[in-house]
């Protein structure tokens, strides 16, 4: 008995692992607003629905967002380190319903003083 409730534990752990193992590729967008002080950043899901596949590639430049639901691919370090920068905390994540009603979308809110 006690082997069979090892050997569950073992692979839900797996299971688990797995899943954060894939993240969606996500987009920003600016939402610039005129005479104020800053400008909201959204990240949400590309919608071609890429998902970036971690467990052949350790050293990607790659930013995760809010839990490890999204995150931001990176040709060069520079920029990379210039984005974690501005988007280390989100004002506020939250999952919006799917059109097909099926998984919620995950979505990031940045507030980012005007001319970063």
């Amino acid at each position: 008995m006690l082997k069979q409730l090892s050997l569950g534990v073992a692979l839900m752990a797996f299971a688990a692992g797995s899943a954060n193992a894939q993240q969606k590729e996500a987009m920003l967008k600016r939402l610039d607003l005129p005479g104020s002080a800053f400008a909201i950043i959204l990240a949400m899901p590309k919608p071609e629905g890429a998902i970036f596949e971690f467990s052949e590639s350790p050293d990607a430049l790659l930013v995760h967002l809010i839990g490890g639901e999204l995150a931001l691919g990176f040709d060069d370090a520079e920029t990379m380190l210039k984005a974690a920068g501005s988007l280390r905390r989100p004002f506020a994540a939250l999952r919006i319903e799917s059109p097909d009603h099926r998984l919620p979308i995950p979505v990031a809110v940045y507030l980012l003083p005007t001319g970063e």
